[in-house]
């Protein structure tokens, strides 16, 4: 019988992930990883009078004890985004749902520490919320509305504004045959009143620009701060259109914007989180917090440990002597 100390809740192709168990697997931590897209290949049964979770695949059984694992890597979204290439059957929509709802139940493990835990993922994916919490932890955020009408908002034809989605929204093409994803964008605001938007409410932001963004990696206290630059310039509009061509380069933040982030995912209740801030006329703006935010190609690009930290964070390995360090 193979006692796991450590669950790894993801996907078969996840790279984040892959850095994790890499630093678990060096450090012969006992652990177990569960993708998603692999449920169908194993036998999983909970037994809530004798307080465990039984894993078994092919001649393997691995059990997880409610009172004795020690952490959990949860890399599974809470929210169901991508759109079927096809209906879904009636049996596909249970199967789907019925696994996600038990990804939601795993927080019987209580004990156990989470990098999240999806309860707090769950609240802090909206994006209301944390620009709120952010704005009460001492973070500028800029000023945004959020309507299904342009009616009665305060717009300048002539200004420039951003508009996204209230979340990240996945759709699959089907004429095309290809999936698609939602940016933000730059959007006029006499172009923008032409829009009818009653089927669904979107963001309205004040486009900062010129502006540097920059991306914070955070786990549990300690943060990654890249700025994200292209030619030693900021990026205009979503820098994520060019990831792959862009500079990524380590900086310190200024002590009172680590403070307020340690604010901010403290109230949220994160033990880690993609952070996106925006530079602007020497202020740090804060744009959104990823709770399950992609990390590895930063740890690829800039060599920082990111996935060493969040071992540690999971093991219960870490120092925190330097919480409020904000360096990298």
């Amino acid at each position: 019988m193979n006692n796991i100390k450590y669950l790894i809740l993801s996907s078969t192709i996840d790279f984040s992930t892959d850095l994790v168990c890499y630093r678990l697997l060096s450090d012969n931590k006992n652990f177990y990883r569960l993708n998603r897209d692999e449920f169908d290949k194993h036998e999983i049964e909970v037994d809530l009078q004798k307080k465990y979770m039984r894993i078994a695949i092919g001649n393997e059984e691995y059990f997880a004890d409610f009172e004795k694992l020690k952490g959990i890597y949860f890399r599974a979204p809470v929210f169901l985004r991508t759109q079927s290439k096809k209906e879904l059957s009636l049996n596909e929509q249970l199967e789907r749902n019925q696994w996600s709802s038990f990804l939601r139940n795993l927080i019987v493990f209580r004990n156990a520490i989470w990098i999240n835990n999806p309860v707090d993922v769950y609240r802090a994916e909206n994006k209301m919320y944390q620009l709120c919490i952010a704005e009460e932890c001492g973070l500028k955020i800029p000023k945004t509305q959020v309507s299904n009408s342009t009616t009665n908002i305060q717009m300048d034809n002539e200004k420039q504004y951003i508009v996204k989605s209230l979340d990240t929204a996945l759709f699959y093409d089907t004429e095309n045959n290809r999936e698609m994803f939602t940016y933000s964008n730059v959007v006029k605001g006499s172009e923008l009143k032409k829009y009818d938007l009653r089927q669904a409410p979107i963001f309205i932001q004040e486009f900062l620009n010129p502006k540097i963004d920059c991306r914070v990696t955070y786990v549990d206290g300690k943060m990654f701060p890249v700025r994200i630059q292209k030619n030693n310039n900021g990026i205009y509009g979503d820098w994520r259109f060019y990831k792959e061509q862009l500079e990524y380069i380590p900086f310190n933040l200024p002590e009172n914007v680590a403070s307020s982030i340690n604010s901010l995912m403290e109230k949220l209740k994160l033990n880690f989180g993609g952070i996106d801030l925006a530079y602007v006329n020497g202020e740090y703006y804060f744009i959104e917090v990823n709770p399950t935010g992609e990390w590895g190609w930063l740890e690829i690009k800039t060599g920082m440990k990111i996935s060493s930290e969040i071992k540690m964070a999971l093991c219960g390995e870490k120092d925190y002597a330097w919480r409020n360090n904000s360096s990298y």
